[in-house]
């Protein structure tokens, strides 16, 4: 079954919206590589040097072409668990594999298999265990295997996004529609790629660089479920005239106010940055608010909406290709 993922957002408030550089996406060359990771021995264990040697020889003098051919790999080594988690369950029990994952002091000495090796060993493949809401176990890559080893060999600006983009994935921004790390936390990477694509604006993963950044923007300008930007103006409530009545979406319309531990980093943030594509929106964002005494209401909602997810937007991955050939020919 095909993974069809990663849409490329469209952003349309600022320049016209954007387009990739694919300037040095070399359909041939890709291609090649693409064929020559489908030929090698995908269950064997190590499997993942041997794409890496395939890496290193075809683009060690050609870090942009190379810079598309590693988000080929990287999704190769990806795909590569789900035979790595089928070996796991094979050779070990749940029990097994539940009492190592929790390092279970009565379950561990009773075990006659030794899993602690079986983990070893694939972890210096870029291996490691990982626990679904402690129900299910599986083999899931280490995102810091391919950059240590391949690294030197990526263009400059694309090692800066994998190597910042592997230190985000340390703590995920969203758990249950609650945010999950500081807002400071969320702002700083949010600095990070649109300061890249300040520096960089032809940066050859602009479009996924984009959706990263509205997906951040969207935490701190709309608010998640269980985690909202805005609170109740205990002021206003407390003069609401109650022969108006009770129009309680209206009430909450009027007397729901931004978050001082949002407004307060935002404000920061476009000052700093008064001229970047974010630090524009955040401006605009910030203005909407002010103009309606930094109260919610339904037309600002609809900007962020619009700014961050266009209604046309397009939905495009220029690696699908790629990533299809490899899906068709190893996955079941």
């Amino acid at each position: 079954m095909k993974r069809l993922f990663l849409s490329i957002i469209i952003c349309l408030f600022a320049f016209n919206g954007f387009s990739q550089n694919l300037i040095d996406l070399d359909d041939q060359k890709l291609t090649e590589f693409t064929n020559k990771l489908i030929a090698l021995p995908f269950p064997e264990r190590d499997v993942i040097t041997k794409a890496c040697e395939v890496f290193e020889k075809d683009f060690a003098n050609d870090p942009y072409v190379g810079d598309w051919a590693f988000q080929i790999l990287y999704y190769y080594h990806e795909i590569s668990c789900e035979d790595k988690t089928n070996t796991l369950h094979k050779t070990f029990s749940d029990k097994e594999i539940r009492g190592y994952f929790h390092k279970d002091i009565w379950v561990l000495p009773k075990l006659k298999s030794n899993i602690s090796s079986f983990i070893t060993e694939y972890a210096k493949w870029g291996y490691r265990i990982s626990s679904d809401e402690d129900t299910t176990y599986s083999i899931e890559v280490d995102s810091t295997y391919l950059l240590k080893r391949l690294g030197k060999l990526l263009s400059k600006d694309y090692c800066f996004y994998f190597t910042n983009y592997v230190a985000d994935l340390g703590v995920a921004p969203i758990w249950h529609a609650e945010l999950n790390i500081p807002i400071a936390e969320v702002m700083r990477r949010i600095e990070w790629r649109d300061l890249l694509l300040d520096r960089n604006p032809d940066f050859i993963r602009k479009d996924l660089v984009t959706r990263e950044i509205q997906s951040l923007l969207f935490i701190v300008t709309k608010g998640l479920e269980n985690t909202p930007i805005y609170g109740e103006n205990k002021d206003e409530m407390k003069v609401h005239d109650p022969r108006e009545g009770f129009d309680f979406a209206k009430i909450a319309n009027e007397t729901t106010i931004i978050l001082p531990e949002y407004k307060t980093p935002i404000q920061t943030y476009y000052r700093a940055y008064p001229n970047t594509t974010w630090g524009l929106y955040l401006t605009d964002f910030m203005h909407r608010l002010a103009l309606n005494k930094y109260r919610f209401s339904n037309q600002i909602d609809d900007f962020v909406l619009e700014s961050l997810y266009p209604k046309d937007r397009k939905n495009i991955d220029p690696l699908l290709k790629y990533k299809d050939m490899l899906i068709d020919n190893l996955m079941d």
